[in-house]
């Protein structure tokens, strides 16, 4: 395999206001039982976002909770196109797919040489697997009464995505999901 000078990751982590460790220092303040200590606090926190995305994912568990609304997987059937024709924004490409095409049609190229080629053919998943469904998470908030709502975002981590392709793409798959 070669070198992925050029390939850069998108965004990473959410740079949010409110982190786990403000968490822990509004658990300690407000106590009115004996405070445990931040590593028996983080493994507990830890242990329990993981159960439940285990479960939202695995099981098609719908989360609810209390204020805040409920958040659940979500299946939405793929467009390529859009009504006036162009290329839908919910493809994704199949770089695995796209980087072997060009190897083929531009031999002898680096792939920093690859980079510089502009209006490449690119290839795009097809989702035969599912029906051409796509899944994502989703953070149902229609029904919550929280203030500011639209302020709010709900981004799920990578291994979690990841775990939900594992699921779908399981021959003897048992969890659906709905749109």
């Amino acid at each position: 395999m070669q070198d992925n000078n050029f390939l850069k990751r998108g965004k990473g982590k959410i740079a949010g206001d409110i982190k786990k460790d403000q968490f822990y220092k509004y658990y300690e303040e407000n106590a009115k039982e004996k405070v445990v200590e931040r590593s028996v606090y983080n493994k507990f926190l830890r242990d329990l976002l993981d159960t439940f995305s285990r479960e939202i994912v695995e099981t098609g568990l719908e989360l609810k909770i209390n204020r805040v609304g409920k958040i659940r997987i979500r299946s939405k059937q793929m467009h390529f196109f859009k009504q006036n024709g162009e290329r839908s924004k919910s493809l994704r490409v199949n770089w695995a797919a796209t980087w072997e095409y060009w190897e083929t049609k531009y031999p002898g190229l680096t792939r920093d040489e690859l980079t510089k080629i502009s209006n490449k053919t690119l290839i795009y998943h097809e989702n035969d697997h599912s029906n051409q469904e796509f899944y994502e998470h989703f953070w149902d908030n229609f029904t919550t009464n929280l203030k500011y709502k639209s302020f709010y975002t709900f981004k799920a981590s990578r291994q979690y995505s990841r775990l939900i392709a594992q699921v779908v793409k399981d021959p003897n798959r048992k969890t659906f999901y709905y749109g």
